[in-house]
């Protein structure tokens, strides 16, 4: 009779399946080919410059219900309605079951208050550190203006410097301090990270590796080739940014950035 030692072998079995078994990717909905769309219902115009009084109504359509929204890249909610609202720009969005989402930018006037703002923006670029700006032009209404970025103090600065990609608010107050609050999006660029000079090296050197990515378990699975990667990319994205992969020695955090923004990029051939 053959008897067999558990506590040598389950180490063993631990590391076979653990080892490059748990690197698979599992698929994600490709949220490029959504119909998803949002719609707006309805909309209610602020009654005075200093009022809360407007409200915003969406639904929407497409995608895989049941669906989400959110104000302003704000928490979502079941409900499409939004109240309460003072004058300005709002950015609604709509959430399906698969994560996907769609936008739509609504304008809430006031009678009381002719104060116009507009936005100019450069996106943030750098991989590393953060380098978008919001520039704010008013006009109107009554001057001088002040201006608010997000929850900070009212003053004289309208250009707002070092921000990363995203959603921000900033409020203008003309002479009259009737407020105009304004949903402003920073974008982001392409951050230059290469492909050649720097993914590749990555690859090659944590996971292009006997039992893992190199081919011995399967054409799909070799990211030493540049079309098997791209493939794999938001895959290997996620996974090296939640940092389950690859085993052994992990990533270092600027090897994690540099994988994160190049499959931001586009997961370019550069």
């Amino acid at each position: 009779m053959i008897h067999l030692d558990l506590g040598k072998l389950y180490p063993v079995l631990f590391l076979f399946l653990f080892s490059c078994a748990y690197n698979d990717l599992s698929e994600s909905f490709d949220c490029t080919q959504s119909d998803l769309s949002i719609v707006l219902e309805s909309k209610q115009d602020v009654t005075g410059c200093k009022s809360i009084d407007g409200s915003i109504t969406v639904s929407a359509s497409g995608g895989e219900g049941p669906y989400d929204f959110s104000l302003n890249a704000g928490v979502y909610q079941t409900s499409g309605l939004f109240s309460n609202l003072g004058p300005g720009s709002y950015t609604v969005t709509a959430k399906d079951l698969f994560g996907c989402t769609s936008t739509q930018v609504v304008e809430l006037t006031s009678s009381g208050s002719t104060l116009v703002a507009v936005a100019a923006t450069n996106p943030d670029t750098d991989c590393f550190s953060d380098n978008g700006s919001i520039t704010i032009n008013a006009s109107q209404g009554k001057p001088p203006y002040k201006y608010q970025f997000d929850t900070g103090s009212f003053s004289d600065v309208s250009t707002f410097e070092n921000l990363k990609f995203g959603n921000y608010t900033v409020t203008v107050k003309d002479g009259d301090d009737c407020p105009l609050l304004l949903n402003v999006t920073v974008p982001r660029g392409n951050s230059s990270i290469s492909y050649a000079n720097d993914i590749k090296t990555i690859l090659d050197t944590k996971c292009n590796i006997s039992g893992c990515h190199n081919g011995s378990l399967g054409s799909t699975r070799d990211w030493s080739t540049y079309a098997t990667a791209k493939a794999n990319a938001s895959g290997i994205q996620s996974r090296t940014a939640n940092k389950t992969m690859p085993p052994g020695t992990p990533l270092t955090q600027n090897q994690i950035d540099q994988i994160t923004c190049w499959v931001d990029d586009g997961a370019l051939n550069n």
